[in-house]
């Protein structure tokens, strides 16, 4: 009998010892009147033993694409990893000051907390990543670069990472439309407000940036 209950209490604790939880701070643009203003974003992660299931809890509340863009964040991770995920649940929550979660932005930081806590691997967390996540591992554009970097640099965060070729903002970008032509190095202004500003083209790359590996 006592051989048995035993069996049944590991039976119990196996998914509370399997299970892997982390976090990853992330950049945001909010809505103040007309104007844009950067802020941070809180990405959690628990994973468990299940059926493959992905589960989004946000406050305040989400839109639509936030939600997609978790959902395909967590495939690259798996495809990334050459992982068969069906065999794990996901819990994300994502928690901000904005009145409204959205857009695809958290994609890059989505995936690569995915695969960390898959690999197993802490990840740096004064850094923080921007971009979309696309198939094969590539990080995208995004926008509001300019406000994420100087929030993140008044929260205290040492490296932000960008997607490649978005170092230099031009009028387009700056909303410029009265004949002003200006341009603004983020590296450079990063390194203004005490923050080093990195760019990078893969999923690969980003895990290198927090981790120190491939």
């Amino acid at each position: 009998m006592k051989k048995w209950m035993l069996i049944v209490m590991v039976l119990l604790l196996m998914p509370m010892v399997m299970a892997q939880s982390g976090h990853l701070k992330l950049l945001a643009v909010k809505e103040e009147g007309d104007v844009q203003k950067g802020s941070i974003a809180d990405l959690f992660l628990e994973i468990k033993p299940g059926t493959g299931r992905v589960y989004i809890d946000t406050f305040p509340a989400t839109r639509v694409d936030t939600q997609i863009t978790t959902r395909f964040a967590r495939d690259i991770a798996c495809n990334t990893l050459n992982i068969d995920c069906d065999s794990y649940d996901f819990f994300y929550r994502i928690t901000a000051d904005s009145a409204i979660i959205g857009g695809p932005s958290a994609g890059a930081g989505t995936a690569l907390l995915t695969v960390s806590l898959l690999e197993k691997t802490p990840l740096d967390e004064s850094i923080a990543v921007t971009g979309t996540i696309n198939p094969g591992g590539l990080v995208g554009s995004v926008g509001g670069l300019q406000e994420k970097i100087e929030a993140g640099a008044q929260a205290g965060l040492k490296k932000i990472l960008i997607p490649i070729g978005r170092r230099y903002l031009s009028n387009l970008d700056l909303n410029l439309s009265n004949g002003t032509n200006r341009s603004v190095d983020l590296v450079a202004f990063g390194k203004e407000k005490g923050v080093d500003v990195k760019e990078v083209a893969t999923l690969n790359e980003v895990f290198y940036e927090f981790t120190g590996r491939y």
